[in-house]
């Protein structure tokens, strides 16, 4: 039973990258499966050790809170829906590790197809770019890039949210595999700036925003190709800049709308007041409805997934641009709907982030050797994107989103329970790593 699992369940997490190029029901039903599968499996074989950590434990601690909150609140149902569930989420994680531990060509098949997966992602939206149509026919609209099997415009956060676990698990091959010095700068090289331009040009300035930040986090905490990683980001920025000034589509959409939306005025009086609003008028109009709401439910409040029922309420209501189906802001979002309780779940992973790159900055000054290597700090650095407050995001309970979120967690339970597999490649015996991962 165990090798038959094994087998079924890695070739499930193969396709999660590929099935995110397809919307939200693919990837959703790889990792429910996956998980109700874990669970039978953890129940018959009595594999617990999975389990029995701290992230499982804060996790269904927060799972539990989100069921007891959904309960209460003033829709149930809407709420459940989103809640009820979510607990697949953290069991996907386990298994990925569980699946890293138990399939000695885990890491390496994975390595493989997602970075082929991410480089047909990268093509696909430069075909866009040129051609108005993706790969598969389905219509560019010129704004945003939609996924490959999916006109769902959100490519570019695709391929920034996946980008760190693709650069570690890269990392952590050629670390195994010795390549090719030159052969591996001018792959790696290649892909950076390809990234980084396809992320400008995809239209989601978030996306840019998110890639920009996990590239200041590696050239600062990476400790090798920081060079390469320098000299390709300069790159990137003069083909940006280029991009910026010869092609008017671009230059209205990062730069002349950005500057309109921060500075337009959201009220009927033309005489009134210019200023400078969060991102755009209607962001701040959300920002402010869900605050609106945290301050009159500050404990638990209204309800998981309840800002789109409530947001019209005149108790809460900012003004005409107050309604979404969530405020774009997760941290906004889970104070409004989840109250203080809620947000200290969240808070206590930022606290924990925190901590992790403070041990790698004390590392540094103090010339110890670091307790984590470069493949981990590129996976911290998936956690970074995800926790960044100061952002615009998708709703935090979105079933796509929750995939792209949990995916590179089980990866990280690996790593920081299996730390010697990671230790400098100078320190082990490469063909007995090679032979385990």
């Amino acid at each position: 039973m165990k090798k038959n699992f094994i087998n079924f369940s890695s070739i499930l997490v193969y396709l999660v990258p590929l099935s995110l190029l397809s919307g939200a029901f693919l990837p959703d039903l790889i990792v429910s499966v996956l998980s109700i599968t874990f669970i039978i499996y953890s129940l018959i074989e009595k594999e617990w050790k999975y389990f029995k950590n701290t992230f499982f434990y804060l996790f269904i601690m927060f799972y539990i809170y989100l069921l007891i909150n959904s309960l209460l609140s003033h829709d149930r149902i809407n709420s459940l829906e989103s809640s009820l569930f979510y607990f697949r989420f953290g069991i996907f994680s386990l298994a990925v590790w569980f699946l890293i531990d138990n399939n000695k060509h885990f890491l390496k098949y994975s390595s493989i197809i997602f970075l082929i997966t991410f480089l047909i992602a990268v093509i696909d939206g430069y075909y866009q770019f040129y051609h108005d149509v993706n790969l598969l026919g389905i219509h560019y609209p010129g704004v945003r890039m939609t996924l490959l099997f999916n006109d769902k415009l959100v490519m570019g956060s695709y391929i920034a949210r996946l980008f760190p676990l693709i650069i570690a698990l890269f990392l952590l091959q050629a670390t195994i595999y010795k390549f090719n010095k030159y052969l591996f700068t001018l792959l790696f090289g290649v892909m950076l700036i390809s990234t980084d331009v396809l992320v400008y040009i995809s239209g989601e300035r978030t996306a840019f925003g998110l890639l920009f930040l996990f590239t200041i986090y590696i050239i600062i905490f990476i400790s090798k190709f920081r060079t390469l990683r320098i000299i390709t980001f300069l790159i990137s920025i003069l083909f940006i800049v280029l991009l910026t000034i010869y092609n008017s589509d671009v230059r209205d959409r990062n730069i002349e709308q950005t500057f309109e939306q921060i500075t337009e005025n959201n009220t009927k009086n033309e005489f009134s007041e210019s200023k400078l609003n969060l991102f755009s008028s209607q962001h701040e109009s959300h920002y402010i409805t869900s605050w609106n709401m945290f301050k009159k439910n500050p404990i638990f409040g209204l309800g998981v997934n309840s800002f789109r029922i409530f947001c019209e309420n005149e108790d809460y209501n900012h003004d005409n641009l107050s309604c979404s189906t969530h405020p774009h802001n997760s941290y906004l979002q889970i104070l409004a709907e989840t109250g203080i309780v809620g947000i200290s779940f969240i808070l206590f992973m930022l606290i924990f982030l925190i901590l992790e790159i403070f041990k790698i900055i004390s590392s540094d000054l103090k010339n110890k050797k670091r307790h984590i290597e470069d493949y981990q700090i590129c996976l911290i650095g998936c956690f970074l994107i995800t926790l960044w407050p100061l952002l615009p995001t998708q709703n935090f309970f979105n079933n796509w989103i929750n995939v792209v979120y949990y995916l590179p967690v089980g990866f990280y339970l690996h790593a920081i329970n299996n730390i010697h597999a990671y230790e400098n490649s100078n320190n082990i015996n490469e063909n007995n790593l090679r032979d385990k991962y």
